[in-house]
């Protein structure tokens, strides 16, 4: 039986009733995101029964609960494939239905037909001898490793599609997507549980608990903050990070001719010189095929071989100049230069001094400092 009532109880109560209200929650959403919104509530159903799993294991603690717990540890082998169908879903609009293939369910299936043979051959009180006795060290020791290397492979292989959706990113918007910074929370809240899971089994192995505060409970006070994670941004982003981006298909050919592709850059240059339409903060390729009553890939085309540019770049070469244009007429001296930023078209400080570094090879209170010396 469990002892007394910790407050590592406290935070894992708190934890798993976050869980089942955000699972069941986002079960509901019916907007264009349902489908990755499905997964993602699978991934905090999966935590949170880990979580009373946990919970029970300490509270209710007998033959029978320890032997039938190596099923909940089954759970941790889908963990990783659902993370990465997640991030795909979610970023890609052409993948809102992606699914791995069926190979990536075998080591679930695998530890699933080991933990039937336990469960089938031996009572709980024998099981739990082989446990006292060493007998299952290999089988644990081995599942652990194994869901580690799985799902930090996975982890990876989701943090490396971000950033090939924030390279093809360029080509759509010309700001940055604020949605991602929800996506990377989340994937390193999940490598922070990873970590500690790490640190925790080389001090047991290793160390015999020499560090206190890298234990058995750290792992489950960090489960529990990737559930307090995905809360935060829930109620912060509420429409639940749907971005709607497609990736670029390749061109086979030139798409324009000499004279179509004079006649459009010339449109375009008229659109950003006498419209100025650079300074609308949310500009997208669309927008600007739209006003040129042409197509995004004909934009794209040109951009990319006439301007040698992405979408992204070019629109930012242009806030960055009419920037510049408002520094030379001194208008700094009566505004911030990140209210400056602002009004040229920028949506976040850090995108402007990026762009701005880009363009003119030096940060903006440097050129100001240069251009105003003499």
């Amino acid at each position: 039986m469990g002892g007394s009532f910790q407050f590592i109880d406290v935070i894992i109560l708190i934890g798993f009733c976050q869980g089942i209200f955000l699972s069941l929650t986002l079960q509901r959403i019916t907007n264009n995101n349902r489908k990755a919104n499905m997964i993602l509530s699978s991934l905090i159903l999966i935590v949170t029964i880990l979580l009373i799993g946990r919970f029970l294991f300490f509270r209710v603690l007998t033959y029978w609960v320890f032997q039938w717990s190596i099923l909940v540890d089954t759970t941790l082998f889908i963990f990783g494939p659902l993370l990465y169908i997640y991030v795909r879903r979610l970023l890609f609009k052409k993948d809102d239905k992606f699914f791995l293939s069926k190979i990536h369910a075998l080591p679930a299936l695998l530890f699933l037909l080991i933990s039937c043979y336990y469960l089938g051959v031996y009572s709980p009180e024998e099981y739990y001898t082989l446990y006292r006795e060493g007998k299952l060290s290999l089988f644990f020791n081995s599942g652990s490793l194994s869901v580690i290397l799985l799902n930090g492979s996975y982890l990876i292989a989701s943090f490396l599609t971000i950033q090939r959706f924030k390279k093809g990113e360029k080509l759509v918007f010309s700001f940055d997507q604020n949605r991602i910074v929800y996506l990377n929370y989340f994937l390193i809240a999940i490598g922070l549980c990873i970590l500690t899971w790490v640190l925790s089994t080389i001090n047991y192995q290793l160390f015999d608990n020499y560090f206190t505060y890298v234990d058995y409970n750290t792992v489950w006070i960090a489960i529990s903050v990737f559930i307090y994670v995905i809360g935060y941004f829930s109620l912060k982003q509420p429409e639940l990070f749907r971005i709607p981006f497609e990736e670029k298909r390749k061109e086979k050919k030139a798409r324009l001719t000499s004279a179509e592709s004079t006649l459009l850059k010339e449109k375009l240059d008229s659109l950003m010189i006498n419209e100025r339409v650079f300074l609308k903060s949310d500009l997208t390729l669309r927008d600007v095929a739209k006003m040129l009553k042409t197509s995004t890939n004909n934009i794209s085309w040109m951009l990319n071989s006439v301007y040698k540019s992405t979408f992204y770049d070019f629109i930012n070469g242009h806030r960055v100049h009419e920037f510049v244009r408002k520094i030379e007429n001194k208008e700094h001296l009566r505004h911030t230069i990140l209210a400056l930023s602002m009004d040229v078209g920028f949506n976040s400080k850090s995108t402007f001094n990026k762009a701005f570094k880009l363009n003119m090879n030096e940060t903006p209170s440097n050129y100001i400092k240069n251009l105003f010396a003499a």
